[in-house]
């Protein structure tokens, strides 16, 4: 009898991933030893960074790129989560920045929770190849610790011209304070041990808005020009068992394909009830993305991978664009070309 390979796991409990958490849905040869999320994301992406600390985990898509250039010692499996058009969520100041003109932000005080994340990596990006806005041109604000974040876990190092500050407060409390202009989003209380927590909030207040009053509209906009859902969380896999056992990528990759089909069934039948309107926005995004707006795959992602690495890249976090072939497990490709 052949006994399974028994892999640690952790991951955010998506509607994609639960078939696969619960049982439901099972890797040939491999048992996944369901760890949750510790922490929460950052702190599973910070463990990983620093300790390699799960087989098979959920990961910063930005972090992965910094580290692999430096040999983390893992492979990716392109399955990505948390997909975001992280830009539209940006919030701002309407004092100093008009909403709809995103070209104001030149000069301004932006805060991040990190520097590195990829929310912030996508967010600068857009905002220099849609808007002509450079990451150069803004101050970013952190909020995570110097040295308890990402940036400062991968010893992160600055592109000539751009400027960081550290903040000792979560976004509302700078907004309200005027220490700064925009930020990544509106910020809420936070559990995490790597991000600042907050009582305050500044939704209702008059004076701050989204930098763009139809965020599903610009949304659109950009998917339609780019063909891109910019993913912002991948799927690593410890680079010595794929290396020991070829199959495992490939058993992983079938599961997790598997498992979203089941989710993806379940939605057509029924949306979540708690969404009101459930039905007519799921129907909606249908129109826009297709029946599956999670592809997995790397042929199926090749624009997102190529453009991710490129905003890297021109933002100095990595000092090339990696070929596939030192990112990804080798038998995925086998199994495309297979396919």
């Amino acid at each position: 009898m052949t006994t399974d390979l028994v892999l640690s796991f952790a991951m955010t409990p998506y509607d994609r991933v639960v078939p696969l958490i619960n049982g439901e849905v099972k890797p040939a040869g491999i048992t996944l030893e369901y760890q949750g999320m510790p922490g929460a994301v950052p702190q599973v992406f910070y463990d990983q960074i620093k300790f390699h600390r799960y087989d098979v985990s959920e990961f910063s898509v930005s972090s992965f790129l910094v580290e692999r250039a430096k040999g983390l010692p893992y492979r990716l499996l392109p399955i990505f989560h948390n997909r975001n058009f992280s830009y539209t969520n940006v919030v701002v100041n309407k004092k100093s920045v008009r909403q709809d003109h995103p070209e104001d932000l030149v000069g301004k005080r932006f805060a991040v929770m990190d520097y590195q994340q990829t929310a912030a990596l996508w967010i600068r990006g857009v905002l220099q190849h849609e808007f002509n806005v450079r990451q150069e041109d803004v101050t970013w604000v952190q909020t995570r610790g110097q040295n308890f974040s990402h940036f400062g876990a991968s010893g992160g190092k600055l592109a000539l011209g751009v400027k960081l500050e550290y903040a000792d407060a979560a976004f509302p409390d700078l907004f309200l304070r005027g220490e700064i202009d925009a930020a990544m989003g509106w910020g809420t209380l936070s559990e995490s041990t790597v991000d600042r927590k907050t009582t305050t909030s500044v939704r209702n207040n008059p004076d701050f808005g989204l930098l763009f009053t139809d965020p599903k509209a610009e949304a659109i906009r950009y998917y339609k020009k780019n063909g891109i859902y910019p993913p912002h969380h991948c799927t690593v896999v410890r680079e010595s068992i794929v290396k020991e056992h070829p199959w495992v990528a490939s058993s992983l990759m079938h599961a997790f394909e598997e498992s979203k089909r089941i989710a993806i069934q379940r939605l057509g039948q029924q949306a979540p009830t708690l969404l009101v309107f459930g039905n007519l926005l799921r129907d909606e995004a249908g129109e826009v993305f297709g029946p599956d707006p999670f592809p997995y795959g790397i042929k199926a992602n090749a624009k997102a991978i190529d453009m991710v690495q490129t905003i890297s890249l021109e933002q100095g976090l990595t000092p090339r664009k990696q070929p596939l072939e030192e990112l990804f497990a080798e038998e995925l490709f086998v199994a495309e070309e297979r396919l």
